[in-house]
Formats: structure tokens, sequence, C-alpha cells
């Protein structure tokens, strides 16, 4: 019975904790594709600049905040969550790939570069977060032979 009520308490914690994963996925989105849309012209440079610097700004903390959020809980996620996680991953990764590629070619890159290049960072620890996720949490578990190793550890210790 104890052992039923704290499966049971895990995947109450767990619904909480993947909501509001899922509630940071979507804010780095939303905030990715609002400043993917904007047009970065000469005109009014500096007033662009501060912009579209305070939003790159936000969404790197917004970033960096989610890879942290999802590695607290990188060993809790079953296959399942680990494949909804990627799902909400994949349309993430190629804005962010469109915003890095129209930030680069922008005019305003020269003002906005140290920002650019920590949002850039960011950007690279968000791929390796999701790398991780399919290897540890899908394609490890899938693995026969690691499955066999894992078994044999437990056993021996």
């Amino acid at each position: 019975m104890y052992f039923c009520n704290r499966e049971l308490e895990r995947k109450r914690v767990m619904c909480t904790c993947i909501a509001e994963i899922k509630e940071s996925y979507t804010k780095v989105r939303h905030q990715t594709a609002e400043v993917a849309q904007q047009q970065f012209e000469i005109d009014d440079y500096l007033d662009m600049v501060i912009v579209v610097r305070k939003k790159l700004e936000q969404i790197t903390e917004e970033t960096n905040n989610l890879v942290e959020k999802v590695r607290d809980h990188f060993t809790e996620f079953d296959e399942q969550e680990t494949t909804e996680l990627l799902a909400h991953s994949t349309p993430i990764l190629i804005l962010m790939d469109q915003l890095h590629q129209k930030l680069i070619e922008s005019p305003l890159y020269s003002g906005l570069k140290t920002t650019a290049e920590n949002y850039r960072d960011c950007v690279s620890d968000f791929q390796e977060l999701c790398t991780d996720l399919q290897t540890f949490n899908i394609d490890l578990r899938r693995d026969e032979e690691f499955q066999k190793s894992s078994e044999l550890l437990r056993s021996i210790s």
C-alpha cells in the first residue's frame, strides 16, 4: 500500500512539474517568435538595438531558466514525458536558429554582439539538453545491453 501511495504522489508531483515546464517552453517559443518576426533595419538604429537587446536578454534568461528546470527533474521523466518535451523543443530550436541567423545578418548585429553571443550560448545549452534527453531518457532506456548492465550493477550494490 505504501508503494502505491508513493507512486501516486510521484505522478501528481510530476504532472505539476511537467505542466510548469511546458509553460516555460511556451513562453520561450512565443518570445523567440516575437523577436524573430521583427524587421531589423538601420532606421532608428539605437532605439532598435535597445529594444532588441532587452527582448533577447529576456529570451536568454527564460531559456536558461527552462534548461535549469528540465535539468532539475531530468531523471524523473519517463519516456512519454521526454517525448512530449522533445516535441515542444523542435519548433523552438527552429525558431532559435532562424532568430540567430537573422541577428547575424542584421545591421544591428554590431550593437548586439555580446547579447547575441550570450543568446547563442543559451541556444547551445538548450540543444545539448535536447540531445541529452533523447540519449539518456529514450535511447539508453531502449538499449538492451545498457539495461542488462544497469540490472547487473543494481544487483551488485
